[in-house]
């Protein structure tokens, strides 16, 4: 089996105690592994790590408007 689809399929035909030990089973596979979730970029401190508080040139709003012409 290497499907989930055939996963699924197999576990219809187990005795309902084989089912409960496979649930069980999961449950605990599921706690032991903590979920990994990424956390957001914080794009305004990368932007001040390169550019410093005020970078030189002209503001981004200056040139979103001369970009929209």
């Amino acid at each position: 089996m290497s499907t989930l689809a055939e996963i699924e399929a197999a576990i219809e035909y187990l005795p309902a105690p084989q089912v409960e030990e496979l649930a069980l089973w999961l449950e605990q596979r599921r706690s032991r592994k903590p979920a990994i979730l990424a956390s957001e970029p914080d794009f305004v401190a990368r932007a001040k790590a390169i550019w410093g508080d005020t970078p030189v040139g002209e503001p981004l709003s200056a040139l979103v408007s001369e970009a929209r012409g």
